[in-house]
């Protein structure tokens, strides 16, 4: 069943962890941006507001957190979001791009992808973007994820 009926192109969707929200990238009103609407559909609503581009949008564990990609002057940087008051913050800051985070079961950390070492590769950051950690190295690593936790 089709959710969005814009003439836009809606992107990148992904579900809340109560599964009442979806989180999807749209260039509606320009440039790409982060929105969030109902499950069903509707109350679409922009959440990114500041932001040149954004997309890639992850919720967190506890639903509380969006992380995405942000370009500004032409590079991409892994920036969080406090759903409740829209305050972002940019957790990385290196050369080259930082793409398609993901946060751990946990919520303690993300996942990303990024060019800093001149091919993609991944890295693991804390929460907080402190600690950042590189997985690989070579390989064009582009869309992380991290294997969910079995009860």
């Amino acid at each position: 069943m089709r959710l969005t009926s814009s003439p836009a192109i809606d992107t990148s969707p992904t579900f809340s962890p109560n599964g009442r929200e979806i989180a999807f990238t749209s260039d509606r009103a320009g440039p790409p941006q982060i929105y969030v609407m109902d499950a069903e559909g509707l109350n679409a609503r922009r959440v990114t507001q500041n932001e040149e581009y954004a997309d890639a949008a992850a919720w967190s564990p506890k639903g509380d957190k969006l992380a995405y990609a942000s370009r500004r002057d032409g590079r991409f940087d892994i920036v969080v979001m406090d759903v409740s008051t829209g305050v972002a913050t940019r957790l990385t800051h290196a050369e080259g791009n930082s793409e398609n985070p993901r946060w751990s079961p946990d919520g303690r950390h993300l996942v990303f992808s990024s060019n800093r070492s001149g091919s993609y590769d991944l890295y693991t950051m804390r929460a907080d973007g402190s600690d950042v950690r590189r997985l690989t190295k070579g390989g064009d690593c582009i869309t992380p994820d991290w294997s969910r936790r079995v009860p």
